[in-house]
């Protein structure tokens, strides 16, 4: 694939000890192959500024003069990470570092030892910059000054490749129908994927919708779940897949749907959101980085009234017009800043990124 732009930095992302192998992004994201992580999430960094995403600290030194700089994942044992931070920092490299589970909830579950709470204090006292992929920052242990914490502190989103048409994903607008849940799994509170359920029962009921569509990947005990709570449907409505699906075919599910509804309070990324980008669809309901900055008009906090939730989706269900331009302003948003080459040069006007130690 030709690359689309230039880059003005060049990114390495490392999961010390991961399972994700090696992967060169030197020439752009390709298009889609089965078996090969997609550049979504962290990936996705390394992807937007032709860089590679690496397993092993031994060797991206090998091949270290190539990048600007080296985002090194946290893991849900830091100490593993902070042993990687330390050979590189020796080696004079510029390092950021950013959790890999990143949510309030999941970095809370990761700091739960004396342990982890000193390695992670000192990998952000050793680390040149820190990354938030969300609005909900990390935390501030250690003994890294309260200053110099904020100075090292960014927030970057997770880009998505909205500026390649390669991923598109797209379905024809009068070819789609219904309601895709984005949830998918019942045992993670804070996701709120019973509610997602059973508020698209309302809206099915509501608007006379004649499908909603439900991925299951809680096995056995949330496929029993899903099948009692398809009594709260009009008849034969619910549809249920009852495992998870290749990114692929997941995306082809996804586009065929009029738009995708879930109650995600979880403070994540929002790869779900991001995801509905590269279909170019709607994603309503969820407070998500991504939802809250490319779909404002159908994000919520849990502070919105129903009503008002209702109507806005019944004129995207009902209004053409209205859906078409609704798609049309969150592509404008994430072209100017979640797009690949929206953060490459977020991350190319970071002074941390661009001088050399």
């Amino acid at each position: 694939m030709a690359i689309q732009y230039e880059s003005p930095v060049c990114l390495a992302v490392l999961n010390p000890k991961g399972r994700d192998p090696y992967l060169d992004y030197s020439r752009g994201p390709d298009s889609y192959q089965r078996g090969i992580h997609a550049p979504m999430n962290f990936h996705a960094y390394a992807a937007a500024t032709n860089g590679a995403f690496f397993d092993s600290t031994e060797d991206f030194l090998k091949v270290r003069d190539r990048f600007n700089a080296v985002l090194v994942l946290i893991r849900r044992r830091p100490w593993i990470t902070l042993n990687a931070v330390g050979k590189l920092k020796k080696a004079g490299v510029t390092v950021l570092v950013a959790w890999k589970e990143c949510s309030h909830n999941q970095i809370s579950h990761q700091l739960n030892s004396v342990k982890s709470v000193r390695a992670y204090g000192e990998i952000l006292a050793l680390a040149d910059g820190i990354v938030s992929p969300t609005l909900a920052w990390p935390p501030r242990v250690g003994t890294i000054d309260q200053n110099d914490f904020w100075k090292k502190m960014k927030f970057i989103p997770t880009p998505y490749p909205v500026d390649f048409p390669s991923w598109d994903f797209s379905t024809p607008v009068n070819e789609r129908s219904g309601i895709l849940i984005g949830t998918r799994e019942f045992k993670t509170e804070t996701r709120n994927h019973i509610q997602a359920v059973t508020r698209a029962a309302s809206l099915a009921h509501e608007f006379k919708i004649p499908r909603v569509t439900v991925i299951n990947s809680d096995k056995a005990r949330g496929l029993r779940i899903l099948r009692e709570l398809a009594y709260a449907f009009p008849p034969d409505c619910l549809q249920i897949h009852e495992t998870t699906l290749p990114y692929p075919d997941y995306m082809k599910l996804l586009s065929s749907h009029r738009f995708v509804y879930q109650m995600d309070r979880s403070t994540v990324p929002g790869q779900v959101a991001g995801d509905c980008l590269l279909a170019r669809t709607i994603c309503a309901g969820g407070s998500s980085t991504i939802e809250n900055m490319a779909f404002p008009d159908f994000s919520d906090d849990g502070t919105i009234r129903m009503k008002n939730i209702f109507e806005r989706i019944a004129q995207i269900l009902h209004d053409d017009d209205a859906y078409v331009a609704a798609i049309d302003e969150s592509q404008k948003i994430a072209l100017k800043s979640l797009s690949f080459e929206s953060v490459a040069r977020q991350l190319g006007s970071w002074p941390i990124v661009t001088e050399k130690p």
